[in-house]
């Protein structure tokens, strides 16, 4: 079993209810720091984010990853579950998503639903691979 399967094994012995239950209730920074790090990381990207963005001009994403091999660039910014006003970007963060997009970059929102239904994964997997 390769380290990617075994990362989303877990996942896969959870039944339905318990899926949404873990996408309800984790954290941006969980999402970030427990999943999308570590398996960027192991895909070979390199990855940054913003510590504490007190003091930094408001809107832009939570993760910006590169993979150095094939020139990918995808830009998340990262949102829990729910269908409240914090769980979508804010005016800032929408135009910071909104710039990237028209600069030709990937730039989009990830949330806990996305890693469990394999989006993160295949996006980032899709990102390690060149294209001709």
């Amino acid at each position: 079993m390769s380290l990617l399967d075994a990362m989303n094994a877990r996942l896969d012995r959870l039944d339905e209810a318990a899926k949404k239950k873990l996408a309800k209730t984790m954290t941006e920074a969980r999402l970030r720091d427990h999943h999308i790090v570590p398996l960027a990381k192991i895909l070979g990207y390199l990855v940054y984010w913003t510590w504490n963005s007190k003091h930094s001009p408001a809107g832009f994403p939570d993760v910006f990853l590169l993979h150095p091999v094939t020139g990918t660039v995808i830009i998340r910014e990262l949102k829990m579950v729910g269908g409240g006003k914090k769980h979508q970007p804010t005016e800032a963060q929408q135009a910071w998503l909104d710039a990237f997009g028209v600069a030709g970059l990937d730039a989009a929102v990830w949330t806990p639903a996305d890693m469990i239904s394999g989006r993160i994964r295949e996006e980032l997997l899709r990102g390690t691979r060149r294209t001709a």
